[in-house]
């Protein structure tokens, strides 16, 4: 029970491994994920949030930082089992046909609920207790360098990074410092659960992005990472430009370029990227147990979902259901509950800025036509470099839906400090109209029958995933 207390405390809520973990866990036991699986979502709350001052949404998304921040004598006693064992946790008993473990995706959150199969994420985000400069990057690494340290010290199975994205995480870093832990090996606990939980003959799936970021050695499995994926490259986070300069004017910041410290070398990127050395681990215990495994290979997050995409239409038509609705989804308020109720196709982006509006604009402009084409999105606090406004969003639906296409469970007027959309998606999904009953999980040999029709298709060229077909070893 202390594990399961001290890792929940020392979580993030909105993390990205946290919702997906909280959200296929939730569809597994047949609900749906409200409030990021915080409680129930609030419409009116979510309006009331929204219409307050700009000045208290920011200072809201403040305090939401200081409310998730762990203190460091929480994090100091921290170990990659209590993470395992918060994981294990959320899920039932099982047998489960199929287990997804690695980087994360909401294209694979989606594949893994569609297969009824839990979700294992490599990375974590500890959100440490810190009162840090956003615009001095070197000094907020010294802040919290001994207690990373220590962390990785005491945990030789995780590697650490420190995350510092003076942009999309303005609103919190002044609050607390981004740790990634990402894990290295299985530990009895996972190990447990695959032993234990797995149907005989399962499938485990490797997510393996390889999308890497250049960051600074702190130590032994110890990095630094400045600037994260979204709306910049990781170049222009170290050198400047005129947006940037424009920007950090617009904060009333002291600086017009950042001076961070000098990258040593390209590391899986913190949130994101995938650290091979936990292959090994899953390759070892597969051969013991007789499962299968397959690796998911993508550059970025986001390119599986083309795919994912084309495979729900796939199995919609199969199931006698139309296949001609939508749902572009943001970074973590993914919902495979009711995109499957309402028999919507689920499309997902990694955050709202222009690489991710470029991903969802070159995947409507070769898939067949949607009637109806709906888009929610995740509100970060800020106007963060990159970030495309809503009313683009909103004609990009506009654009290629043949009926009707806008946003839903967005308030225009507030975003991107839409502090109620968490609060507001599933019931604005809720809401539209039509309702199927969830089916039965899909078999392997049903995917693999989707994939080999898939071959050769913009979608299937878009995510490099050959090796679904195949071995990972």
């Amino acid at each position: 029970m202390l594990q399961h207390l001290r890792s929940g405390c020392c979580l993030c809520d909105f993390d990205s491994s946290v919702t997906a973990v909280r959200a296929v866990s939730r569809f597994l036991r047949g609900q749906d994920f409200p409030a990021l699986g915080l409680g129930p979502g609030s419409a009116w709350l979510a309006g009331v949030l929204s219409r307050s001052p700009s000045s208290a949404r920011h200072r809201a998304y403040v305090l939401a930082a200081r409310m998730q921040a762990a203190p460091a004598s929480k994090v100091r006693r921290l170990s990659s089992e209590d993470l395992a064992a918060w994981t294990a946790g959320q899920y039932g008993k099982g047998p489960y046909p199929a287990v997804f473990i690695g980087a994360g995706s909401g294209g694979a959150v989606h594949l893994a609920a569609a297969l009824g199969a839990p979700v294992l994420p490599q990375t974590y985000l500890v959100p440490v207790r810190a009162r840090l400069d956003p615009d001095r990057p070197r000094a907020a690494m010294l802040a919290v360098r001994e207690l990373g340290r220590g962390m990785v010290e005491a945990n030789p199975d995780l590697a650490l990074c420190h995350m510092h994205d003076p942009s999309q995480d303005r609103a919190m870093i002044v609050r607390f410092a981004y740790f990634r832990v990402k894990s290295l090996r299985l530990g009895a606990t996972l190990q447990g659960f695959l032993e234990r939980r797995l149907a005989p003959g399962a499938t485990i799936f490797v997510v393996d992005c390889t999308l890497t970021w250049p960051m600074s050695v702190v130590g032994e499995r110890h990095r630094f990472q400045f600037g994260a994926l979204g709306g910049m490259t990781a170049d222009e986070y170290a050198n400047g430009s005129e947006r940037i300069a424009r920007f950090l004017a617009e904060q009333g910041a002291s600086v017009r370029q950042w001076d961070a410290p000098p990258p040593d070398e390209s590391y899986p990127e913190a949130e994101w990227g995938y650290d091979d050395a936990l292959t090994a681990d899953v390759l070892a215990l597969a051969r013991r147990c007789g499962y299968q495994v397959r690796r998911i290979t993508i550059g970025e997050p986001e390119h599986l979902s083309p795919l994912v995409a084309e495979f729900h239409r796939w199995w919609y038509r199969r199931r006698g259901l139309p296949d001609d609705r939508l749902l572009i989804e943001t970074y973590n308020q993914w919902e495979p509950y009711w995109a499957l109720r309402l028999g919507v196709v689920p499309f997902w982006v990694q955050f709202t800025t222009r690489p991710s509006y470029r991903c969802a604009t070159a995947y409507l402009m070769h898939a067949e036509p949607y009637q109806r084409i709906h888009v929610n999105l995740f509100s970060n606090g800020l106007r963060s470099v990159g970030l495309v406004p809503v009313e683009h969003w909103r004609g990009l639906a506009r654009r290629y839906a043949v009926e009707t296409g806008g946003t839903i469970g967005v308030d225009e007027r507030a975003y991107p400090e839409d502090l109620g959309s968490m609060l507001r998606y599933r019931s604005a999904l809720a809401a539209l109209p039509e309702r199927h009953p969830v089916p039965p999980p899909v078999g392997r040999a049903e995917l693999d029958e989707f994939l080999a029709e898939m071959r050769g298709t913009a979608a299937y060229r878009a995510a490099p995933v050959e090796t679904l077909l195949g071995s990972a070893g």
